[in-house]
């Protein structure tokens, strides 16, 4: 009986250290994007317009970025906010939690070709930057959770998957977020830019629209924690409409 009790004892705290340091890396990505990365301020981009204090390596004009810069936001935003609420509850979330990561991702392989673009450095120094922001954010995110296995596969699939008016808007939110990923890439390679040729403007749409679809993906197929999922891309849905509007229109 003391054996089989020790047995159960040990998994069960070592368990509960891998989520206290889940814990701990998920706050301290949420405050990379939400706080370090300036994504609280920044997220009002549609309504205030803030002075351009990147160095972008050329002499960029804030107000022709707006749209760019609004996407950019409210995508790291999302992605801030997704780690926060996995960090409040991790078990159970393994679909919440593939989300963030996967969206993570698209963001560090995203900036090898920002880097690129905007040409700070070579094709090698892309590549190094790009796969190390993977491997310090992504990587530890999805293996530090006591599920990484689930988490790998996106999550636990269940029976219980959005249904009616649920099901709906986020069928329209994946194949929003496909074609403005796919619409912005395709209008870039045929010339498109709102300033220059170094922008990486693109980009900012490209991350948003894939983060959309992978999120409305998860849902619709019922993963783990898909109802916060739901929340956030139905937030990220409206400040897209609304923001774009208010750029339109002011």
């Amino acid at each position: 009986m003391a054996s089989t009790s020790v047995d159960q004892v040990v998994p069960s705290t070592v368990r509960a250290r891998r989520y206290v340091l889940f814990r701990i890396f998920a706050v301290l990505v949420a405050l990379v994007f939400l706080v370090l990365f300036g994504v609280w301020q920044s997220i009002l981009t549609p309504w205030v317009l803030f002075p351009d204090v990147t160095d972008h390596g050329w002499a960029r004009t804030p107000e022709l970025h707006r749209y760019a810069d609004a996407a950019a936001a409210v995508g790291m935003g999302a992605a801030g906010v997704g780690a926060l609420v996995a960090a409040l509850r991790p078990a159970r979330r393994a679909g919440l939690v593939a989300w963030v990561g996967g969206t993570l991702t698209i963001i560090g392989l995203g900036s090898i070709a920002s880097v690129l673009l905007q040409q700070h450095t070579g094709l090698l120094g892309a590549l190094v930057q790009g796969l190390v922001t993977v491997a310090v954010t992504a990587v530890p995110f999805v293996l530090l959770h006591p599920e990484r296995r689930a988490v790998l596969r996106g999550g636990a699939a269940g029976a219980d998957v959005p249904v009616g008016a649920v099901r709906i808007g986020l069928l329209v939110l994946g194949g929003a977020g496909v074609v403005l990923a796919v619409g912005m890439l395709i209008w870039r390679l045929t010339g498109g830019i709102f300033e220059s040729p170094r922008e990486d403007d693109v980009l900012s749409f490209v991350v948003l629209g894939l983060s959309v679809a992978l999120g409305s993906r998860l849902c619709l197929t019922g993963r783990e924690g898909w109802r916060p999922l739901v929340v956030i891309l139905a937030v990220v849905g409206a400040y897209a409409v609304v923001g774009a509007l208010s750029l339109a229109l002011g």
